[in-house]
């Protein structure tokens, strides 16, 4: 109660001091604060209870939630800054594929925002085949391509560039191409013995007297202990050439010898028996360290024809055919041995051979002729004069004989045929001057007189006509003719005699040609005024387009050149062959003003006005 009776005077006391004291001054309610109460301060003269104290939100970035930082005591939200990580590239980072890709993946980023091992960055990485570098990955040969693998290169099994052979991993080895791409290595077949070969002759390999083709071991050889023929002999039944030659014509050798006074056939062993009967000598003709002697009677069979090679031994039932092989006797480690094959596995090595050995003993050697009444052939002494005969054991006989020579229409000592003086040389089909062959077709020689024109020979085709391919050969037939069936027709030439041409390529498809073959010419007839041997000119009058495909009719030939007499300046044109015309046209700023109406042949100044005011002039 006393509370609200104060309460009540204060009320009144203020009224009347609001009613009745309006002139006094008002007094402020505080100087500072320590005038107010509790929780008071002093603001312009009154008390006004204090602001709740704010605290602030936080002092440093670690006080504040992830994502934000410290700033004037709240945690606030700030843009992240650039980094390794975000994604993007920054600053001088060379790459970022953000923090979980910045893993050092090839072709991509490392953590540090630096490149990963990439295809040209120089250095092979994975499964790179190479890397020269962003710069030398451009594929050249033995180098890099940009995708980091292989270019073309000596030992990727192509041949590349100038390459000669290329067999990839066995370059360099046996058989293959070498390491360098540049030639084939060893081989069979180089000439050189290599690895585990017996021999290697090159391209003789596989022939007579060289090397097998594998490299293997020596081939057919002298030495071998086995003939080899080049060409298998005709049966006797086959080998008679001369049976239609009539008797009086005395080509058969066999009937020619009936004329002489020697034995009917002194080539026969008709005489092996006598031979045989002078055994006793045979030791002191011989050499006392020869190999096991043997008497002139024991190879016979090399004395039967004087005019062939016979063999020292029996020949065998089937002959070999070896390219250039031409062997009569193949005795092996015999060879060269006298009384034994010779060492070219020619024929026998001995008495009867033909050939004097003067340190085996003998005192002279006719061959076939031994043991006969006639003498070699080349003896000292005229024709038909007496000369020494020499015995079947290569000794000469005290008895006298006759020279025989070619013409005596004997065929002895060598001579492959003798119809006698008279006749040898002149009759085709017979025995040549020199009773070295028949004259016939194989012979090798052209008998003009017997009709040949060629003789087992070949002939370039050109050489027969312009128009043969000159890499091709005609054969000789039966020597009266070329055979020119083989023959290839020249580049641009076809048909029957390879007469006709090709227009399109010979005469550049402005005419057509013909060959004439006698003379090997070919000649153009030319169309649509072009000329010349192959077309490739312009009639006069005519020129060749600036498309090359036509002759068009010449412009002017004053077109572009100063007026006659100098009456008109330098005419400005030239000579427009684009079209199918030609025409002078006038160069860029200048026109045609005269037609010369004065003087028209004389006077050509077009293209000379100077075209004013034209843009660009």
């Amino acid at each position: 109660m006393k509370k609200i009776v104060i309460l009540l005077v204060a009320f009144i006391a203020a009224l009347v001091v609001s009613c009745g004291g309006g002139n006094k001054e008002e007094k402020p309610e505080c100087i500072n604060s320590s005038d107010c109460g509790d929780n008071q301060e002093c603001r312009e003269g009154s008390c006004f209870d204090k602001e709740p104290e704010q605290k602030p939100e936080c002092v440093t970035s670690d006080e504040c939630p992830d994502g934000k930082e410290c700033q004037n005591g709240s945690c606030v939200t700030v843009p992240p800054a650039e980094y390794c990580g975000d994604g993007i590239v920054n600053n001088n980072e060379a790459c970022d594929d953000g923090t979980e890709a910045n893993d050092g993946h090839y072709g991509g980023c490392n953590e540090d925002c630096t490149l990963a091992a990439f295809c040209g960055d120089g250095i092979k990485n994975g499964e790179e085949a190479c890397d020269d570098g962003t710069e030398g990955n451009v594929g050249t040969y033995n180098g890099c391509k940009a995708d980091c693998t292989l270019a073309e290169y000596c030992g990727d099994g192509v041949k590349n560039g100038t390459e000669e052979c290329d067999d990839g991993a066995d370059n360099g080895t046996y058989g293959y191409c070498n390491a360098l791409c540049t030639g084939v290595g060893d081989y069979c077949g180089d000439g050189v013995k290599n690895g585990e070969e017996a021999c290697d002759d090159g391209a003789n390999n596989g022939k007579y007297g060289y090397c097998k083709t594998d490299c293997s071991a020596l081939g057919e050889r002298c030495g071998d202990a086995i003939i080899q023929k080049a060409v298998c002999p005709l049966p006797p039944e086959e080998n008679n050439d001369d049976d239609e030659t009539s008797d009086e014509e005395t080509t058969d050798t066999e009937a020619s010898d009936a004329d002489t006074t020697a034995p009917e056939n002194p080539d026969t062993d008709a005489d092996a028996p006598e031979v045989s009967d002078t055994d006793a000598a045979a030791p002191e003709a011989s050499d006392a360290d020869a190999v096991d002697p043997v008497t002139p009677d024991s190879d016979a069979p090399a004395a039967e024809t004087p005019d062939t090679d016979a063999p020292a031994v029996e020949p065998v039932e089937e002959c070999v055919v070896v390219e250039m092989a031409n062997e009569n006797c193949d005795e092996g480690e015999f060879n060269g041995v006298y009384g034994h094959c010779n060492a070219e596995c020619t024929g026998f090595y001995g008495c009867g051979d033909g050939v004097l050995q003067e340190d085996q003993g003998e005192e002279c050697d006719y061959g076939a002729n031994n043991g006969t009444e006639y003498c070699n052939y080349g003896n000292e002494g005229q024709e038909g004069e007496p000369c020494k005969r020499c015995t079947a054991d290569c000794k000469l006989s005290e008895e006298d004989a006759t020279l025989s020579y070619c013409g005596d229409a004997v065929t002895l000592h060598g001579e492959a045929c003798d119809d006698g003086a008279a006749t040898n040389g002149t009759i085709y089909g017979q025995c040549n001057e020199d009773c070295s062959s028949l004259m016939v077709c194989g012979d090798g020689v052209v008998q003009d007189f017997g009709g040949e024109i060629c003789d087992s020979n070949t002939k370039t085709c050109s050489e027969l006509g312009a128009v043969y391919s000159a890499e091709t050969e005609a054969q000789c037939s039966e020597c009266t003719s070329w055979d020119e069936s083989t023959c290839q027709c020249a580049e641009h030439y076809s048909g029957s005699g390879c007469l006709t041409c090709d227009g399109a390529h010979f005469c550049n498809g402005h005419g057509s040609c013909v060959a004439e073959k006698e003379h090997g010419t070919v000649t153009c007839s030319c169309t649509d005024h072009f000329t010349g041997t192959k077309c490739t000119e312009c009639e006069e009058g005519y020129h060749i387009n600036d498309a090359g495909t036509m002759c068009i009719e010449d412009c002017s030939s004053t077109c572009g050149q100063q007026g006659v007499l100098n009456l008109y300046p330098t005419s400005h044109g030239h000579c427009d062959y684009s079209g199918t015309k030609g025409q002078c046209v006038c160069d860029p700023c200048f026109k045609s003003t005269l037609q010369a109406t004065l003087a028209p042949t004389l006077l050509t100044p077009e293209c000379s006005e100077y075209a004013s005011g034209t843009p660009g002039c």
